[in-house]
C-alpha cells in the first residue's frame, strides 16, 4: 500500500514552496508514495489572508521594512503561553473548515509542513480531533520566528541543528519532538562539482577571483544597485561577476546594456534552474538572507557578504552565521567596497570561512525523507466512525482555544527567573 503524505506550504517569498516541492521530488524518487501538496492559505483560507501572506508580506519587506521589523521583534518577545490567542491563530483557524476535509478525503499517513502556519493547523485540530498521521513541520531560518510555540502539537519539529534545541525547549516543544538535523533544501546543492569544471560549463576563467549576486527570488529589488556597487567596487582589478537576476527582467536588460571594465567579466543570468551550478563557480556570494538561501551557500561551502538592510528574520540568519565565522555583512559601497577586497586579497580568510560551512552541512532532505517514508501507516476508522461536520470544525476548535489558552496562561512562566535563551 502506498504511503500517502499530505504537504502543507504557503506562499510568502519562494523557500516554503522551493522546499515543499524538493521534499515531493524526494519522497517520490525513494519510494512509490502518494505526495500531495497543498498551499494551505490559497486553498482553505479567504482572500484577504491569500494577499496578506503573499503580496501583502512583499510589500512590508520592500517598502515597510522598518515597521514590519518592529512588529516582528514585538512579536518574538511575546510570552509563549500565549500561543492558543496569538494573531495567527486568527489566519490559521480560518483554514480548519477545508484542512479537515482534505485530511479525512486523502487520508495521509503524515502531515509535513513547511511553515508555521501548518504546525500551528495541526495543533489546533489536535485539541478537537486525534489525527491518527503522524505531523511534522520544518523550521527555513535559523532563528524561531514569532508564532513557532503556537504549534508544539506536532509530533516531530525539524529545527536546523543542536544550537537552537534551548529556546524551542522554552517555547513548549519536548526534546523528544525536535529534530536537528537541517533545513531540507534541494539536494544538487550538496554535489561536489569541482570549481574549475563549472566555470568551464558557463564559460568562465579558471583561477579568477568570482563573485555570485543573486537577489531576484525574493521581494527586495535592490540587488541591481548593490550590483553597481560591485563593480565599482572591483574597477581595476580582473574577476568575474555572475549576477543572478532571478525574475527581475528590468534588472536583466538594463545589465545587458552596460559596458565594464576590460579586466571584469560579467555573466549576466535571468530566471534559471541551475543556481547549483552557478553557486559551484563561485568564491564568494552577495545575497539576502532567508533561511533556504543561506543553507544552499552552506552546501556549497561558499563564504558570504551580505547585505543589513534585510527583513528581521534574515538579521537573526545573519547574526547566526557571523557568529560562526561563514558571513560578513556591509551597510553601504564602502563596507562592501572593503570587505570584497579583503576576501579577494587574502586567500587564507577565504578559505577558512569556506571550510568552516562544513561544520553546518547537513543533508536534511535524505534524512527527513526517510524518516517520513518509516513513520507507520494511519488508521482513520475512529475518526470517520465520528461524522464529521466540516462546516463546524472552526467553531469546535475556537472553542477549545479558548480553554486552552485560559490553561496556558494560568502557567505563564516567570520572566525574572525563565528568559528566552539566546541563539548566538
Amino acid at each position: 500500500m502506498k504511503k500517502r503524505i499530505l504537504i502543507l506550504s504557503i506562499t510568502a517569498g519562494n523557500g516554503h514552496n522551493a522546499c515543499a516541492n524538493s521534499m515531493k521530488r524526494k519522497l517520490e524518487s525513494l519510494d512509490d508514495a502518494e505526495v500531495k501538496i497543498v498551499d494551505l492559505l490559497k486553498s482553505f483560507s479567504t482572500k484577504l489572508n491569500v494577499w496578506v501572506s503573499d503580496k501583502g508580506y512583499s510589500l512590508s519587506v520592500g517598502k515597510l521594512l522598518p515597521l514590519y521589523n518592529a512588529f516582528y521583534n514585538h512579536y518574538k518577545k511575546a510570552a509563549p503561553e500565549k500561543r492558543y490567542s496569538c494573531s495567527s491563530q486568527k489566519t490559521v483557524v480560518s483554514t480548519l473548515n477545508g484542512l479537515m476535509k482534505e485530511i479525512m478525503n486523502f487520508k495521509p499517513d503524515v502531515i509535513y509542513s513547511t511553515h508555521f502556519y501548518g504546525a500551528i493547523a495541526v495543533t489546533d485540530l489536535q485539541l478537537v480531533y486525534k489525527l491518527p498521521c503522524t505531523t511534522i513541520v520544518s523550521n527555513l531560518d535559523y532563528v524561531n520566528s514569532p508564532f513557532w510555540e503556537a504549534g508544539i502539537g506536532v509530533d516531530y519539529f525539524a529545527i536546523p541543528n543542536e544550537d537552537f534545541i534551548e529556546e524551542c525547549i522554552y517555547e513548549g516543544y519536548s526534546r523528544e519532538q525536535l529534530l536537528p538535523i537541517g533545513l531540507p533544501v534541494d539536494e544538487r546543492t550538496l554535489e561536489r562539482l569541482d570549481k574549475s569544471e563549472a566555470r568551464k560549463k558557463l564559460g568562465l576563467e579558471d583561477g579568477v577571483f568570482t563573485v555570485m549576486v543573486m537577489f531576484g527570488g525574493g521581494h527586495w529589488n535592490g540587488g541591481f544597485k548593490i550590483f553597481n556597487e560591485l563593480v565599482t567596487a572591483l574597477k581595476g582589478r580582473k574577476a568575474q561577476i555572475i549576477m543572478v537576476n532571478g525574475r527581475n527582467e528590468e534588472s536583466y536588460k538594463k545589465i545587458e546594456h552596460m559596458h565594464f571594465d576590460k579586466g571584469l567579466k560579467v555573466l549576466n543570468v535571468g530566471f534559471t534552474n541551475d543556481v547549483p551550478l552557478y553557486l559551484s563557480a563561485a568564491d564568494v556570494i552577495l545575497n539576502k538572507f532567508g533561511g533556504t538561501s543561506v543553507t544552499e551557500m552552506i552546501n556549497k561551502s561558499l563564504p558570504m557578504l551580505i547585505i543589513e538592510k534585510m527583513a528581521a528574520q534574515e538579521q537573526y540568519n545573519l547574526d547566526y552565521m557571523k557568529g560562526k565565522g561563514v558571513a560578513l555583512s556591509f551597510k553601504n559601497g564602502k563596507e562592501l567596497k572593503q570587505n570584497i577586497l579583503k576576501l579577494m586579497d587574502d586567500p587564507e580568510l577565504l578559505k577558512s570561512m569556506s571550510e568552516k560551512t562544513k561544520e553546518l552541512q547537513k543533508n536534511s532532505i535524505d534524512m527527513l525523507a526517510k524518516f517520513i517514508l518509516n513513520s507507520p501507516t494511519a488508521d482513520y476508522s475512529e475518526l470517520e466512525s465520528r461524522n464529521i461536520d466540516f462546516d463546524r470544525v472552526e467553531k469546535e476548535v475556537k472553542k477549545q482555544l479558548k480553554i486552552a489558552d485560559k490553561s496556558s496562561r494560568a502557567h505563564k512562566k516567570d520572566k525574572k527567573t525563565k528568559r528566552r535563551p539566546k541563539f548566538v
